[in-house]
Parts: structure tokens; sequence; C-alpha cells
């Protein structure tokens, strides 16, 4: 037996400690990727991700290669254990990285090194800086977008949108006077609630700029192949195909906004109605049943989950 489906992949944020232990401990592929994912990272990451604390695997640096290690190591675990076709994949932010490897864009070895290093990057970029994020609830896109060019105008630095998680849920990021000035607007504008995230800097947006640089000096040295499958990337919410294009993407990614909504209604509107969130969490599976109800979406983080698909 085999299931069939478009996989997405989740970001930064739905890590948590103990994820995937079981289908390491089950034996299969899973163990080999963490072992060799500690040999590139030069530090222990099973007894970091199984063992240690939270705060831990929260640092930028960290959680980006345990969050893809993780979520490789439960779709090899389904590959051995049910069988998968891939129409395709996506992810959000980070969760690029892991469809690409899902695909074959990418070696798994690589991959790690490439998120470490972005990681490292971005933590860099916002350090010593005054920024933020936060989530608007219940505005529509055109509303936030206009708030934070108004905020930016004001004069008190720049706030983009960051995240376009679904409809009435947006992500704004930048300095945080601008981020502060365009939460007090969307409040004025009706928004149900304007919440300042707890973050270490703001990711997608032009405080970013550093990271972006770095960044595309390290895939430069990354060798990239056509995906096996579509994959629908988040800078622009297209379907890539050519590897340079690709390149290009994924470093743009970490200055520009999350286009997940608009990713999804694309996958949606191309046919696909079968998805499998692969890693930790529910977030993607949330996501996508607030931009379609309709949508099929099985979450799966555990060896029971991926036991349940057997029967």
């Amino acid at each position: 037996m085999s299931v069939s489906g478009f996989l997405l992949f989740p970001g930064q944020g739905a890590q948590v400690v103990g994820m995937a232990r079981d289908v390491v401990e089950a034996g299969g592929h899973a163990a080999a990727l963490f072992e060799e994912a500690s040999e590139i990272l030069g530090f222990d990451l099973g007894d970091m991700v199984f063992n240690g604390d939270d705060a831990t695997l929260a640092q930028t640096e960290n959680c980006q290669p345990a969050l893809l290690t993780a979520s490789i190591a439960i779709l090899e675990t389904l590959r051995e254990r049910v069988g998968i076709n891939i129409t395709g994949a996506a992810g959000l932010s980070l969760g690029e990285y892991t469809a690409l490897v899902a695909l074959d864009a990418i070696d798994f070895a690589d991959a790690v090194r490439l998120v470490r290093k972005r990681g490292e990057l971005m933590e860099a970029a916002g350090r010593g800086k005054d920024s933020t994020m936060a989530t608007i609830l219940g505005l529509d896109n055109d509303v936030v977008e206009k708030v934070c060019r108004e905020a930016s105008a004001a004069g008190l630095g720049v706030v983009v949108p960051a995240n376009y998680n679904s409809p009435g849920q947006l992500v704004i990021s930048g300095e945080r006077p601008a981020v502060e000035k365009a939460s007090e607007l969307a409040k004025e504008a009706g928004a149900k609630r304007a919440l300042l995230l707890n973050v270490s800097a703001a990711f997608h947006s032009p405080v970013m700029q550093s990271a972006q640089v770095g960044l595309r000096e390290a895939l430069a040295e990354v060798p990239l192949r056509e995906p096996s499958a579509k994959f629908v990337n988040n800078a622009d919410a297209k379907v890539l195909k050519d590897p340079e294009a690709i390149r290009e993407s994924l470093s743009r990614q970490v200055v520009s906004s999350v286009c997940w909504e608009q990713s999804c209604n694309l996958i949606l509107g191309e046919g696909d109605a079968t998805f499998f969130e692969i890693g930790p969490g529910k977030v993607c599976q949330g996501l996508m049943k607030r931009i379609n109800r309709d949508a099929s979406v099985t979450s799966i983080s555990t060896l029971e989950d991926i036991e349940a698909l057997a029967l």
C-alpha cells in the first residue's frame, strides 16, 4: 500500500523537544539522518532535539537544521513503512528547504549545511537592531499593506508584510517603532488583534538584507537539480523548475514576504486536493483549512500517524 499527495512542510516555530524521537527509535533511515546531520553540524543533534531544552532548540541556528532533519526523518519513515507518491511540495519559509530535499532537488547534507548557515546569518542580521514582528488578525490583506505603507511613511523605520498566512491572518515585520505604529493603525482599521511576537529579529523584511547577501554566496556553492515533482516557492507563489530560479528565490526569500496563502490557492487551483503535512505540529493543516475548508490535509508527525495510514 502507498499514499499519494502534495507535501507541506512547517517552518520555524513548529519545533518541539522530542520531535521525531519515535521514528528514530523505530530504526530505519531516520536514525542515520540524525547521525549524518550531527556529523555535519559538529554536535549531537539528536541529543539536543530529544533531550534538550526549548530555549536552545528555539535558537534560529539550531532550530533550522533540527526541524529540517526531523521532518525528513518522518518522511523517510513514511516512505519505508507505507510508501508515498509525491505529487508536489511546498514549505513555510524554512520548510522550502525541506520540500526541496523531499523532491530530490538538493541533497540532505547540503540542505543541513545551508539552513544552519541561514540561521546564523538571520540571527546575525538582526543582532543589535531594534526590530520585531506582529500578527494582524481580522483584516484584508490590502488593508494591512496600506497600514504598513502609512507606518513606514511616518519616519519610524520600515515595516512590511512578512507572512501571508491565511485570510484574515497576516504577519508584519520590521523596525520596532514602525511595527508598533502599524499595529496601532491596524487596530484603528478594525483588526481583531494586533499581537507583537516574541522573536529575535524582523524576519522576511529589509532588516535581513545582510543575511540575503551571505545566503546568496552559500547557495552559489550548492548543487541544485530540477525538482522531481511540482515545487511552489514562497517569494512569488509560483511553480519553479529551473535550479537557478530556485536558487535566486531562496536567497530573496529571507527579505521578501512568505506568500503562503497565495501558494496554497495556486496549488488548489491546479487540482491538488490531498495534502500531507510532514513534521511536528499542525500549522500547515490549520492554515490550509482556513484557506479552503474542503481541502484534505493529514498531519504526520509521529510513528502512530504513519501506521494509521497503513490500516
